[in-house]
This record gives C-alpha cells, structure tokens and sequence, in this order.
C-alpha cells in the first residue's frame, strides 16, 4: 500500500473518511479522468432570425426629446446668438412663471452684514432624437458656493433606489395595480423658504421698481441651485403625500410611500 506525503499527515480515522468525501481519493495513485461526456445525438435547434419590424413603427415615428444641448454661456452671448429670439421667449417665460409663483421681491438694499448670492442663466436646447431642436430650457440658478452657514440648515434630501423601484413594479404586477407615472418640471423651485436669502439677478429684462440691469431680491421660495432647495421639496412632497393622500413612509426607504391593502381598491 503505497501512501502520499499528505496521507501520512492524516491521523487514521480522517484517512477512512476520505474516500466518501471525494472521489478521487488522495490515498489512489490511479488519477486516470474519467471518459469525456458524449456530444448529444441530436443538434441543438438554431435561434431564429429577429422577425422584421412591422411597417409604420419606425425610429420617427416613437421618436422623443432623449437630451440637451449645451447654450450660450451668458445672457449677452444668448442675445447674440443665431436663435437669439426663442431664447429670449424662453427666458421670458422663465421670468413670468417666478413672478406668478412669488418666487422673490424687489429691494432697495441688503441689510448690513447680510451675505449675498449671486445667480446666473442656464441655457440649453433640448433635441429630439432625429436632432432638431424640440424647444429651449432656461432656468436662473444661485451660485451656492456663496453661501454661508445660516443661509441654510439643513440640506438632506433621501432619494429613491432601484431596489425600492423594482419592489413597487413588482407589487404592481402582483396584484394587478395601476402605475402612474408624474412628471412634475418645477421640483426644488416654488417651495417655501424658512431662512432668509439675499441674491443679485443677472443679466435680463427684469421689472425692477429701482431701475436697475442687476436688481437686489430677497428669496421667497426656493430657486434651482440653493443648498436647501432639495430638502423644502421633499418635505414639501412629503406632507401631501401623509397628510393629503394618507399614505405611510417606509422606514427603510423614506422616499416609498404605500398605504391600503395590496389588491383591494384602496391598495397603493
């Protein structure tokens, strides 16, 4: 009986366990693989060819706005630009929708020692997939580098997860739920504002009582940009949700709300 270096490690009742643990016993100088497994008798069938598409669903006709392009930089080289009016249009509407949403108001001067923020325009155009141009995006944003402790508190905002996602598509298809799908464009803009926040505007065609080309506000709501903006929305979301909705938030996920019982008609 011939014995390997690590057989002979092993004390005498883990030798007699060898053979049932694994096949190819150690203590077996005949290490011979065993026979190739036959190919299979028949061949496997082949994938078939994609069926054509069918006529009139075509790239044209699904096509939708998929991304952005980049914008003059400044007020002045959006002036200058080619497409110069639609992005005037684009910015007057901007200018109108903060004015019936009361987003600022007009000062004659900061308070001493207040801080100030300064803001700029944001220009794009958002194409389609063929790339024509759908329409313009303009937004005014705050330069919130500028801002200070005491210009804000706090700023956590808790965003959705894919898990969280996946587990409310599949309770839908559980128990033969609607999905509803919202797109809301004003989100971090319009919401309350609680600390007090001093800004300069930029470049535009401001109705400023003071006759002034970069006019002194004093912030109302929320603007895109602002440290605080993410965290007033989802408060702002969330108190409609529990309070008008009466729906619950999940202590593991705060941003998945649910409420009723799945697969009765009041089941969210």
């Amino acid at each position: 009986m011939i014995q390997s270096e690590t057989a002979q490690l092993l004390p005498p009742k883990a030798i007699a366990l060898l053979p049932a643990i694994n096949p190819i016993d150690v203590l077996d100088h005949d290490l011979t693989p065993p026979p190739e497994t036959p190919p299979p008798a028949t061949p496997l069938a082949e994938t078939p060819p994609p069926k054509p598409r069918r006529s009139g669903r075509t790239a044209a006709n699904i096509s939708i706005a998929v991304m952005t392009e980049q914008g003059p930089k400044s007020y002045r080289a959006a002036m200058d630009a080619e497409d110069a009016e639609q992005c005037k249009e684009a910015i007057s509407k901007e200018g109108a929708s903060m004015e019936s949403h009361e987003v600022f108001t007009f000062i004659e001067k900061i308070p001493e020692g207040a801080n100030i923020i300064d803001s700029r325009w944001v220009v794009g155009r958002k194409l389609m997939a063929n790339g024509t141009i759908d329409k313009w995006k303009v937004r005014l944003v705050s330069q919130r580098d500028l801002q200070k402790p005491g210009d804000y508190n706090d700023i956590t905002s808790p965003a959705i997860d894919l898990a969280s996602i996946r587990l409310a598509l599949r309770l839908a298809a559980k128990h033969d739920l609607e999905i509803a799908v919202l797109d809301i464009p004003t989100d971090s803009f319009g919401c309350p504002l609680h600390e007090t926040l001093y800004m300069r505007l930029t470049d535009g065609e401001w109705p400023d009582p003071y006759g002034r080309t970069r006019s002194l506000i004093k912030l109302n709501k929320t603007l895109y940009c602002i440290k605080q903006a993410k965290r007033e929305y989802y408060e702002e979301v969330f108190d409609f949700i529990v309070e008008d909705l009466d729906l619950h938030a999940s202590i593991a996920a705060p941003s998945l709300f649910f409420g009723g019982n799945l697969g009765e008609a009041n089941g969210v």
